[in-house]
C-alpha cells in the first residue's frame, strides 16, 4: 500500500479495503501453495507450528505496551485495548488463545514450549512491533493495532485452509477457526473513528497502516524463507545418515524406510 494518505469514509470501507489488499498480497506471495507443500513434507506440520509460534505469542505484551502509555483517565483510547485482552482470554468463559494454540502444538507433537526455539525473522518481526508501540505517537500505534486485527480475517482464513488440508484435529484447529471468523477489530471502531476527527487524523490512520502492510509482507516472507531452509536442512541430514548407512553396510530395506 503506498504512503498516500488513504481517505476512510467509514470504517467498514476501511476494513474492506486491507481484507483485499492483504488478499492480493497472500495471492502475490503464492503463500498457500507453499504452506501447502511444507504440510505436505515430514516434520512440516512441527515446523510451521514453531515457527508461527513465535509470530503470535507477543501480541498480548503489545497491549500492555500500549496501555501503559494510555493516561488512566482517556477510557475511550484503552477501552478497545483492555476488550481486546479479554477476548486473548476467551472471554469470560475461556479457553485462551494461547491454550488453543498449546492444543495446536500437541496436535502436531509438539508437547512442550520450552522446546521451541524463536527463529530470527520472528525476532525481527517482534521487534519492529515492540519498537513501533513504544517509539511511534501514541495515535499510530493504537491505530496500527487496530489494523492489525483487520489481518486476521484473510491470514487465518488461509491458514485454516491449509491447517485442514493437512488432516489436523478438530481441537488442533480450534485456533485458527476462532481467528478466521473473528471480529476483534470492531473492539477498535472507536478508537479508529475518533483518530478520523483528529487534526492529520487520516494520515496518522495512513502511517499505521503502512507499518502494519511492511511488516506483515516481510513476516510472511520470512517464514516461508525459514521453512524452506529448516526443509533443506533436513533433507542434508537424511541424505548424510543415509550415505553413513551405506558405507557402514546398511541394507537397501533399511535405506528405503528411512526415507519412508
Amino acid at each position: 500500500m503506498s504512503s498516500q494518505v488513504i481517505k476512510t469514509r467509514t470504517f467498514s470501507d476501511l476494513v474492506e479495503s486491507i481484507i483485499a489488499k492483504e488478499e492480493s498480497i497472500l495471492s502475490e506471495l503464492d503463500l498457500e501453495h507453499y504452506l501447502d507443500n511444507t504440510m505436505s513434507q515430514k516434520d512440516g506440520l512441527k515446523r510451521f507450528a514453531e515457527a508461527f509460534y513465535f509470530v503470535r505469542y507477543n501480541f498480548t505484551r503489545l497491549n500492555f505496551i500500549l496501555g501503559e502509555r494510555c493516561g488512566a483517565n482517556e477510557e475511550f483510547l484503552w477501552a478497545g485495548l483492555a476488550k481486546n485482552l479479554m477476548e486473548e482470554l476467551g472471554g469470560i468463559k475461556g479457553p485462551s488463545h494461547n491454550q488453543l494454540y498449546r492444543d495446536f502444538l500437541s496436535c502436531v507433537g509438539i508437547h512442550s514450549e520450552k522446546s521451541l526455539r524463536e527463529p530470527i525473522f520472528a525476532y525481527q518481526f517482534n521487534a519492529s512491533w515492540e519498537k513501533f508501540c513504544r517509539d511511534a505517537s501514541l495515535p499510530e500505534a493504537l491505530s496500527a493495532i487496530a489494523i492489525y486485527e483487520i489481518f486476521d480475517k484473510p491470514d487465518y482464513a488461509l491458514l485454516l485452509r491449509v491447517i485442514e488440508k493437512a488432516g489436523v484435529a478438530k481441537r488442533g484447529l480450534r485456533f485458527f477457526t476462532v481467528h478466521a471468523v473473528a471480529e476483534h477489530f470492531n473492539l477498535f471502531e472507536d478508537t479508529i473513528s475518533w483518530l478520523s476527527k483528529q487534526e492529520k487524523g487520516e494520515e496518522i490512520i495512513s502511517n499505521g497502516i503502512n507499518f502494519v502492510f511492511r511488516t506483515q509482507r516481510m513476516m510472511w516472507a520470512g517464514l516461508l524463507n525459514t521453512l524452506d531452509e529448516q526443509c533443506c536442512d533436513a533433507l542434508e541430514e537424511r541424505e548424510n545418515k543415509s550415505l553413513s548407512h551405506c558405507f557402514s553396510g546398511a541394507s537397501e530395506n533399511e535405506l528405503q524406510e528411512e526415507w519412508a
